[in-house]
């Protein structure tokens, strides 16, 4: 008997789930849910609005919002094909679907609540889900959303209902692809039916009775959300970090599956703790041997009954309900349990990990093929990984070092990026390392006249001097930049310095980091998004350690920074064995013990 269908869901994350995060993941996994980090609808709102007469700007039909780079930007919303068939025309490049990827808000506020909807419909996300966890002061303090829905219960209730009704609306007006369920296909059109859920804990504070919480999800059941996102422990908003909330609390899985035989109507993904790919597959699809039968084209083995599905110390999982918090027999710190249920609830649609996406990311490679039945993964091995996500860094992060504009690089690509023009095709320092294999261009140097000695080369020998171009109009940079101002040198040499305009906050970004960081023109925060999602690619491999301080060493030279972090990544790459990135992923059989712990 074929198993039921489950979904993996990849959780938002603070400053974690970015753009790059998000490709990063995809290109590990095709079949998993990937979310956002939480969109504040207030920003949303804001960023809509015309200030000057603090209206939101709807579009000609005076009915719609339109949908600017702005908005799509602080809506997390990106999908390749979409950003970059008008920057790169003629152009082609391996296309990654973004899909299926899910939109968390964050308010208390119904009306922000109505706005936000309707932007995550006309960004075309597969779900949007209403955050009613996070333990953050900034969100459960001043703007009194997250967990201090739990608490306000009527907020989440008008919330949802608003939200309900927006996509309601939505259904009415535009063709749905799918069914209320959610059961549409990943490639659809923006104009379909958005399902909504709400990613809530077991508790807050001293609200953490059955009752109290079955009052609540009974609550947002009538005002219109049928799935939730049980994160299995309660969460305190007074005494404990974010970070020790995510630990300190106990882990509580019999909880949550008492909850889903409460609300059979329902359906219900349970997160937090996951510990490896194996011990998530057991928990969606239970201990018994019948949701283990092997899949066509995957190759995958019935698990026996009673196996630690990746636990660091053995239960009895075959009685689930003989578990409880403190639990003895899974033997995890604060009296945490994680027992997979013995039979997989009928309305438990999946599982959802965090820490594990971000700290071994190589333990998702496998997804496709074990967990959802593929017959084989995107990625065989992590040179390919690396490879295929250094290329969409070079599109959206291009080069600053061998050009003559001012400017810096404050986020991903936009027009004024494309109109870059090139003195030579590689600097002094990034020439060592071909990018895309692309030729030494013929009018420069030989490779081996250019190659200089790193440590013997001063800071003023390796500052780039700009040549006059032939046509100082291309310096100008649509309305960031006026018209250059040519500066004379004692040198037969020009240095063409744009003059900054000073009327937009962007400019003025662009003088401060200009200041701090001189010479560099990508900024720190830029590097540091587009590095973050490798951290994590060698865990329990040989070079992990050496390969982290190498790409900060480099992501903190202020003249290696502007050969972009695609080249930083290559380069970081070299000082580990070549052996250790060709080695294939481990693929998954049900029977190895997980290695990683979740950290904060």
């Amino acid at each position: 008997m074929k198993p039921p269908e489950k979904e993996f869901h990849v959780a938002p994350m603070l400053d974690v789930s970015t753009v790059e995060f998000r490709y990063f993941i995809r290109l590990l996994t095709r079949r998993a849910f990937i979310w956002t980090e939480m969109v504040v609808a207030e920003t949303l709102v804001y960023n809509a609005k015309n200030q000057e007469f603090d209206q939101i700007i709807f579009a000609d039909d005076h009915d719609e919002v339109e949908l600017n780079p702005t908005l799509r930007r602080y809506c997390g919303y990106w999908d390749e094909r979409e950003f970059l068939k008008d920057l790169y025309p003629g152009k082609s490049f391996d296309y990654i679907n973004p899909h299926p990827t899910i939109c968390q808000i964050g308010t208390n506020d119904p009306e922000q609540a109505a706005f936000a909807t309707r932007i995550v419909q006309k960004c075309g996300y597969d779900r949007i889900d209403l955050n009613a966890e996070c333990p953050s002061d900034r969100v459960t303090g001043k703007r009194e959303f997250g967990a201090a829905l739990m608490k306000d219960q009527d907020s989440a209730v008008s919330v949802v209902k608003s939200i309900a009704e927006t996509v309601k609306a939505i259904d009415q007006s535009t063709f749905c692809n799918g069914d209320s369920s959610g059961n549409f296909e990943h490639h659809t059109t923006k104009n379909k039916c958005l399902p909504i859920s709400v990613k809530t804990r077991i508790g807050v504070d001293e609200h953490d009775t059955f009752e109290h919480i079955v009052r609540f999800i009974g609550q947002l059941v009538d005002a219109g959300c049928h799935r939730f996102v049980i994160h299995a422990r309660k969460v305190y908003t007074q005494g404990l970090s974010p970070a020790q909330n995510r630990t300190v609390p106990p882990l509580n899985y019999p909880f949550a599956y008492k909850l889903m035989e409460a609300f059979p109507e329902c359906e219900f993904i349970v997160n937090g703790g996951i510990m490896s790919l194996e011990h998530a597959r057991k928990v969606a699809f239970g201990c018994s041997s019948s949701s283990y039968e092997s899949r066509e084209g995957s190759g995958m083995q019935s698990l026996e009954n009673g196996r630690n599905g990746g636990l660091s110390a053995p239960c009895d999982h075959s009685v689930p309900c003989d578990h409880s918090v403190p639990c003895d027999q899974c033997n995890l710190p604060h009296g945490s349990c994680l027992a997979p249920p013995n039979k997989s609830p009928a309305n438990l649609q999946g599982v959802m990990v965090g820490r594990l996406a971000r700290d071994h990311p190589s333990e998702l490679a496998d997804v496709d093929r074990f967990f959802y039945g593929e017959a084989s993964n995107p990625c065989k091995n992590r040179r390919e990984l690396m490879e295929k996500y250094i290329a969409f860094l070079e599109r959206v992060y291009p080069r600053r070092c061998c050009d003559d504009d001012e400017f810096v690089t404050l986020g991903m690509i936009t027009d004024m990026e494309c109109s870059i023009r090139h003195r030579t095709q590689y600097c002094k320092i990034c020439r060592d390392i071909s990018f895309q294999g692309d030729p030494i261009p013929d009018d420069s140097n030989s490779y081996e006249e250019c190659k200089i000695d790193k440590h013997e080369e001063s800071l003023q020998d390796r500052k780039m001097i700009n040549p006059l171009p032939t046509n100082p109009g291309i310096l100008t940079q649509f309305n960031t930049l006026s018209l250059p101002t040519i500066t004379p040198t004692p040198s037969s040499t020009l240095i063409i310095t744009p003059t900054l305009t000073q009327n937009s906050q962007s400019q003025k970004r662009h003088k401060r980091l200009t200041h701090k960081s001189p010479g560099a023109k990508i900024v720190s925060r830029v590097i540091d998004r587009a590095l973050q999602p490798t951290l994590g690619i060698l865990f329990g491999l040989p070079g992990n350690s050496k390969f982290r301080r190498e790409l900060h060493r480099l992501s903190r030279d202020m003249e290696i920074r502007n050969c972009g972090p695609g080249y930083i990544l290559k380069r970081a790459m070299m000082c580990v064995s070549k052996d250790v990135w060709d080695r294939p992923f481990v693929l998954n059989d049900g029977s190895r013990v997980a290695q990683y712990v979740p950290s904060k």
